[in-house]
């Protein structure tokens, strides 16, 4: 029954697939569908639930596979969700230009393809970049392709889990920073890394940086293959649509990583401990989330699988993940009702002298109180 949890991901997506199919206004069911669930579970907390154990014999075996046959759906599932735009478009019954509703198909299109390829799609494909065998690896990088990134795991393991909350990973927002700048500080990051990562090892090996065997030409091709695919199904306009739903949901993926490490501080020379990563332990958004929001677990050792994971309810916490989004598209808000007090928690109750010398300085740099004694 456990492993029934994580059928919310194909789930959600499906119900977008669905809505294209469906045409009209239900074009729009992939971006409110979630929104459904979580105002219908936000009371719900998840802090309690544990993982059960896998000493089970066979039934535990059956459950781990369901849980991976599961996250793989999402691949197909995505295949779906975009050949199901394509031929709405194509059949008139998502007539996205040349109407008087076509802004509101448009903009209900991008919305949906935006949204699925970002919240449901970004979390399967960490858990997949993060296994050591190339096959899940090689879907993540598919996966990453709908959102813009499918070098996505070069950055992601080499850079952010190396240097998380210092100044090395572009990852960790800094205090006071807004959503608005990270997200392209992030998007930036990434492929830079990714970049200059290539680089290094290609060099290595007597190549040169552009050469063919650089991933980065992988991304051209998966990324415009998705584009040019939908444009030549349904029309030009369809291929903008195609192309304004990877900006936002890349938009969206950046914005996940601006929850995860806003504000915190390490000197990047000590091991990785319990407080360097806040937590969203909702009953929702762990499973929706498959278990990425147990973020600080799957930093302690990434190569865990998402089932296994713990969740650390004494280790820093922040609420609702989707309240924070809300709010940090208010930065005053977010900087004065979420950010502040529970970084000024952090500081005082879980930052080591070092750290909290860090962080005091970046106080200092932002203008905000000086409310931990760095002596």
């Amino acid at each position: 029954m456990d492993a029934l949890r994580y059928f919310l991901v194909p789930a959600m997506t499906l119900t977008g697939v669905a809505g294209f199919i469906l045409g009209g206004p239900f074009v729009w069911l992939g971006r409110p569908v979630r929104l459904a669930w979580h105002r219908h579970l936000r009371g719900a907390d998840a802090t309690g639930y544990r993982p059960a154990e896998r000493s089970q014999g066979a039934l535990a075996r059956d459950c781990t596979g369901c849980r991976y046959r599961t996250i793989y759906l999402q691949f197909h599932l995505m295949v779906a969700l975009y050949l199901a735009f394509a031929n709405s478009v194509a059949t008139g019954t998502n007539p996205i230009w040349g109407t008087d509703g076509s802004a509101w198909q448009l903009i209900g299109s991008i919305a949906s393809l935006a949204w699925l390829s970002a919240v449901p799609t970004l979390p399967v494909a960490h858990e997949l970049m993060h296994r050591r065998h190339w096959f899940p690896r090689a879907v993540a990088k598919g996966l990453s392709a709908f959102y813009g990134d499918p070098n996505r795991d070069v950055a992601h393991i080499v850079t952010h889990h190396v240097h998380l909350d210092t100044a090395k990973d572009s990852d960790t927002p800094l205090r006071g920073q807004t959503i608005y700048s990270f997200v392209f500080q992030a998007t930036w990051g990434s492929y830079k890394d990714t970049w200059e990562k290539q680089g290094e090892i290609l060099s290595r090996l007597g190549h040169s940086p552009w050469s063919w065997r650089n991933v980065m030409w992988l991304q051209l091709v998966l990324v415009g293959a998705i584009i040019l695919g939908v444009a030549a199904a349904a029309g030009p306009i369809a291929g903008f649509a195609t192309v304004g739903a990877m900006f936002f949901a890349k938009m969206f993926v950046e914005g996940f990583n601006y929850f995860q490490h806003y504000g915190l501080a390490a000197r990047g020379s000590d091991p990785i401990a319990k407080h360097h990563a806040w937590n969203h332990l909702g009953m929702i958004v762990r499973p929706i989330g498959v278990e990425i929001t147990n973020h600080i677990n799957h930093h302690l050792d990434g190569h865990i699988p998402f089932y296994e994971l713990q969740p650390e309810p004494k280790a820093p916490q922040m609420p609702s993940l989707f309240l924070c989004f809300l709010c940090g598209l208010v930065p005053p808000v977010w900087h004065r009702f979420i950010a502040q007090p529970r970084l000024k928690d952090w500081d005082l109750h879980f930052a080591s002298p070092s750290e909290r010398k860090l962080a005091m300085a970046a106080n200092t740099q932002t203008g905000w109180p000086a409310w931990a004694t760095t002596d």
